[in-house]
């Protein structure tokens, strides 16, 4: 059979559905978009480009200071700032330099580059002004003078802490009243809050005493009165007296162990002396009962044996003391006298003429 041509199927055209015309003009933007771009703070104009250099492997003690004093030989510097430890607030070794002007900040980096300083291999690095789009030189470090006077680097949180701690302990009149009006504030705050949930605070306040004008007066009189002692006391404290160091270096003892003082043999030249006195006027007591009795001996206090006197100190030589000359009486010298003459023998007759 030959074959049948089958008729073609005919096109049945679809209505379409309306089409809304679309407004140009309306923006269609979410509502919390819509909120992050009214917040949205208007960007300020960018100034003048800078040149930054960001320095690595510091050696210790090559901080601000000293890194804007050694940088200001290639230009001005405007700004630096030292990378430090939020914890400890020392330095982590590496630092960022803005200069004026970036030419100045690429021949820095150029001649800083593998520079060798106190044993340390320096890198230094120069950022463009195309390649700056972090904030370098933000930082929430602050410097904070401790109890010894030195300046140290905290952290703001531990910055705060300090302060609202020395606010807390100033216990001055002043300070006192606006801390207590602070706080009435914030409870009637809180009264206004939960009003409605029947909760009333005027039972627990207390209000402050107000002082009287001449109670007022009287306190000003006192402070400056403690404040006038207390100047006094520094005054005091900051001018010694010549007498006040003369006698701390006299009164205090010696640490040599050579150290010999010579009220030692002193005392015992004395006191053989005193006993060869007291020897001949036993011997002549049957002569003659009227003696004088022997001087007693002095008792010396270890204190006055260890007093030094002034000029001088350290390794002290045994010195050979005088002679203390005796003060005998006029009747032992007559005795010692009578005795000599009962002792000695006359010489005989024809020896004395010889001699002579």
């Amino acid at each position: 059979m030959p074959p049948v041509k089958k008729p073609k199927a005919q096109k049945i055209e679809k209505q379409s559905t309306p089409k809304k015309p679309i407004d140009a003009a309306k923006n269609v933007v979410s509502g919390q978009l819509k909120k992050k771009v009214t917040k949205a703070r208007p960007q300020k104009p960018k100034g003048p480009e800078r040149g930054v250099v960001i320095v690595k492997h510091l050696p210790h003690g090559f901080f601000e200071q000293q890194l804007r004093q050694y940088f200001r030989q290639f230009g001005r510097v405007l700004r630096v700032r030292l990378a430090r430890s939020l914890r400890t607030g020392n330095s982590k070794g590496y630092a960022f330099v803005e200069f004026e002007y970036p030419e100045v900040a690429k021949v820095a980096a150029d001649t800083m580059d593998n520079y060798l300083m106190f044993q340390k291999v320096v890198k230094a690095t120069y950022i463009p002004p195309e390649k700056q789009t972090l904030n370098f030189f933000r930082t929430s470090l602050k410097k904070v003078v401790n109890k010894a006077g030195k300046e140290i680097y905290v952290s703001d949180l531990t910055k705060a802490t300090q302060r609202s701690v020395k606010k807390q302990n100033n216990w001055d009149e002043s300070a006192c009243q606006k801390r207590t009006v602070a706080n009435l504030n914030k409870i009637k705050k809180l009264q206004e809050k939960y009003k409605d949930l029947g909760i009333d605070f005027s039972n627990l306040l207390v209000e402050p005493v107000k002082k009287a004008a001449g109670s007022a007066e009287a306190s000003t009189s006192q402070a400056a009165a403690k404040k006038a002692g207390k100047k006094q006391k520094t005054a005091a404290k900051k001018e010694p007296t010549l007498e006040d160091l003369l006698g701390n270096t006299i009164n205090e003892d010696s640490d040599d162990e050579d150290y010999v003082d010579a009220s030692d043999d002193e005392s015992d030249l004395e006191a053989e002396e005193e006993q060869a006195d007291s020897e001949q006027t036993s011997d002549d007591s049957d002569e003659e009962e009227d003696l004088s009795p022997p001087p007693k001996q002095k008792k010396t206090k270890l204190a006055d044996k260890l007093k030094r006197k002034p000029g001088t100190g350290g390794v002290q030589k045994k010195k050979i003391a005088p002679p203390a000359k005796s003060n005998k009486n006029a009747a032992t010298q007559k005795l010692q006298l009578a005795a000599a003459k009962s002792l000695a023998k006359p010489l005989p007759k024809g020896k004395a003429k010889k001699s002579k």
